[in-house]
């Protein structure tokens, strides 16, 4: 059944840009990926015997075909990381930020290349500064250590 009146194709052009803009509008997604991969606020007790890195990066890649090479984990308040975005960091022309405080980290490396689930990670505790991808206000991606 054909559309009849005097504004079809605007009603389709209107439907296109609702859909358009949802793909595109998308922060608590990329947000609640970033907090889910990244945040680890208290930070997790291994269990004994196990170091941290090997604890916490077999939880995280249970779903992986490969070992993941490196990955940092913040151990700090989501709330504190958000505010990077806005009042506490310094932002580029590309909605980078970089962290004025410095956070409570630990970047863990693979250890030895073999595969999953046998992969041994060491870990780095530091504190430093950070930088983060943003987007509306919002972390979406962790991008280094400062």
């Amino acid at each position: 059944m054909a559309l009849r009146g005097p504004c079809p194709l605007l009603f389709l052009t209107l439907i296109l840009l609702v859909t358009c803009l949802a793909q595109i509008i998308r922060p608590p997604d990329s947000y609640q990926n970033f907090v889910s991969e990244h945040v680890d606020f208290p930070k997790t007790r291994p269990p004994k015997g196990q170091s941290y890195c090997d604890h916490i990066m077999r939880l995280m890649s249970q779903n992986m075909a490969a070992c993941k090479l490196t990955h940092t984990f913040i151990h700090a308040p989501a709330s504190q990381l958000r505010t990077i975005c806005t009042t506490r960091g310094r932002c580029n022309l590309y909605n980078e930020c970089d962290s004025n405080a410095a956070y409570a980290v630990t970047t863990c490396w693979l250890n030895r290349p073999p595969s999953p689930p046998s992969c041994v990670y060491r870990g780095v505790p530091q504190t430093r500064r950070i930088r983060v991808a943003c987007i509306w206000g919002l972390p979406v991606r962790f991008l280094r250590v400062v």
